[in-house]
């Protein structure tokens, strides 16, 4: 890789990253809850939806450039969702609700997999048509 392609790969997952973390801190003033984190459950879950309905659509119909693929997956994808912060949030909960907040971030995100996957494949058909 060229000095030039690394700099463009870098400019493009750190702007991705800001517009992701952005989009991120938006939403967790939106959906705080002091009970339980709902909004790193709400982040977490629909950027696992997102991701991978666009990889299915990226795959199938978008021929994208690597740069512009790291800028939306890595970068702004990446910095939108971030388990680490479900993991701190952990520690505030009482052993219960931390398993209870386990099972939906776990089971929630194998659903929405299964649902964006499911759609993306739908939307691919139809545009195919």
């Amino acid at each position: 890789m060229s000095r030039k392609q690394l700099l463009l790969e870098i400019l493009a997952v750190g702007s991705g990253g800001f517009i992701g973390g952005a989009l991120r801190a938006s939403m967790m003033m939106l959906f705080h809850n002091n009970a339980f984190p709902w909004e790193t459950v709400i982040v977490n879950l629909s950027g696992t939806f997102v991701s991978a309905l666009l990889v299915v659509l990226f795959s199938k119909i978008v021929n994208l450039k690597q740069v512009t693929s790291d800028f939306i997956m890595v970068g702004i994808l990446g910095a939108y969702t971030t388990y680490s912060t479900a993991l701190s949030d952990m520690v505030h909960l009482s052993v219960l609700m931390a398993l209870i907040y386990i099972v939906i971030s776990v089971v929630g995100g194998v659903l929405m997999v299964i649902l964006s996957r499911y759609l993306g494949n739908k939307l691919v058909l139809r545009w195919q048509k």
